[in-house]
């Protein structure tokens, strides 16, 4: 973290990619890891078409621009499994950010230095995005929750305004980056639906 000048803590990721690999303190030549907004859409399109969006397969490397050739992207998907950045395990999207270290010039050798900056950037965003994904999954859980027992009660008027909001969510799922505007669904809150003609919000986690 750091202060902008108009006073607000901002995030630098090549403040954070320079302090956990050194060695891309002497990369001049890069001198941003972040996705563009392109990339970032070209990307969450891409995975929005795969049977589990969230998990990063061996052509995804390639939609984000980190490599110019389809060719290349699997070989980066397999040097982050090797380095248990990425799991190894079909199905499982966890992104292991914090185990990039020292050693990742090394280990992600089959591709230049700047591409690897850029990739960590990928990975930061990727860990974002699955946060993202979680908070809509949970809050799909209780709305449908909510609509099962509005159903049992037979309260119809809930259940249209729950299912309104559900197909609101699944909109929401499938937005590319650079649709969300200042909405922001990784904020940590989830609407809360538990009360009929009431949504409030309530923290992520919080009872």
């Amino acid at each position: 973290m750091f202060r902008k000048p108009s006073g607000k803590l901002g995030f630098s990721f090549n403040r954070l990619v320079t302090n956990a690999v050194k060695n891309f303190a002497n990369d001049s030549a890069a001198a941003d890891v972040d996705l563009s907004p392109a990339q970032q859409d070209h990307l969450v399109r891409y995975q929005l078409q795969q049977p589990d969006p969230r998990v990063l397969g061996p052509q995804s490397f390639h939609r984000a621009g980190i490599v110019d050739h389809p060719s290349q992207s699997p070989g980066v998907l397999a040097a982050l499994q090797r380095a248990s950045v990425l799991s190894p395990h079909p199905g499982d999207p966890t992104v292991y950010t914090a185990r990039i270290g020292r050693q990742f010039v090394h280990q992600l050798a089959v591709i230049s230095v700047h591409a690897q900056r850029r990739l960590v950037g990928m990975l930061f965003f990727w860990e974002e995005e699955l946060v993202r994904w979680a908070l809509l999954a949970a809050e799909e859980a209780e709305i449908r929750a909510c609509l099962e027992e509005a159903e049992r009660e037979g309260d119809a008027g809930r259940g249209e305004e729950l299912r309104v909001a559900l197909a609101g969510l699944q909109a929401r799922r499938r937005m590319l980056p650079s649709a969300r505007g200042a909405v922001s669904d990784g904020a940590h809150v989830l609407p809360a639906y538990g009360q009929a003609g009431t949504v409030g919000v309530q923290a992520a986690g919080s009872g």
